[in-house]
């Protein structure tokens, strides 16, 4: 019982304190917001927020994959889809997770641009773009994942700078901008296939004999 209660209390901490952060991102910018700040308005001790997050980009950090969680959860099975079409579907589904928080978003990314400590995010963002891969069905391991990944996450940042000044209902621009990223990192993947397909295989030893005798041959 007392773990269980302790469990729900540090859940309300972490949703109280990435709602404040949000909250103050969107009203005040993200440059000079401090950790006092949020909890603060969070309501919370200064002492009790800063061993969960000693950071605000920790903050985010557990935001995003709130945000995560909301976007697997409503992309569902893969289904026959394919790959892209999967990829296309996961992708809304951050946005529309995303949706409500725009404002601080837009924030936190304008004043994140000359901040070095928002390089951890790079790893966040590498996290969601493996979870999405494996979802989408697409292996997300090894050396060959790391680079889906970090191609997704190319794709993912246009549409998501689109995104940020979508003024459509319906989020037209954003998906046409994620439609055209992912075509075009098929195609990519698709002539690098081509191209290895097209290469000639390695010489071994018995032809690399075979081509000297007949170069002696030539010239004896």
């Amino acid at each position: 019982m007392a773990k269980r209660a302790t469990k729900k209390k540090s859940g309300d901490l972490e949703a109280s304190v990435i709602e404040a952060t949000l909250s103050l991102a969107a009203a005040r910018g993200w440059h000079d917001l401090t950790m006092s700040d949020i909890a603060a308005e969070a309501g919370r001790p200064l002492a009790d927020v800063l061993i969960p997050f000693p950071t605000k980009h920790a903050v985010i950090n557990a935001f995003q994959d709130r945000i995560d969680g909301a976007m697997l959860a409503a992309a569902g099975p893969s289904g026959g889809d394919d790959a892209r079409d999967r990829l296309f579907d996961i992708l809304m589904a951050r946005f529309d997770a995303l949706a409500p928080h725009r404002l601080a978003m837009a924030e936190i990314t304008k004043d994140s641009l000359c901040d070095p400590a928002a390089i951890c995010f790079l790893p966040r963002m590498a996290r969601t773009m493996s979870r999405i891969l494996e979802t989408a069905g697409i292996r997300a391991t090894g050396i060959g994942g790391a680079l889906r990944a970090k191609g997704l996450a190319l794709v993912y940042a246009d549409a998501f700078r689109v995104w940020l000044a979508d003024d459509t209902t319906d989020m037209a621009k954003t998906m046409a901008a994620l439609d055209r990223g992912l075509r075009r990192a098929e195609a990519a993947v698709r002539g690098l296939a081509n191209l290895r397909r097209r290469r000639p295989p390695p010489a071994t030893d018995e032809n690399a004999s075979t081509e000297a005798a007949e170069d002696r041959g030539a010239t004896g």
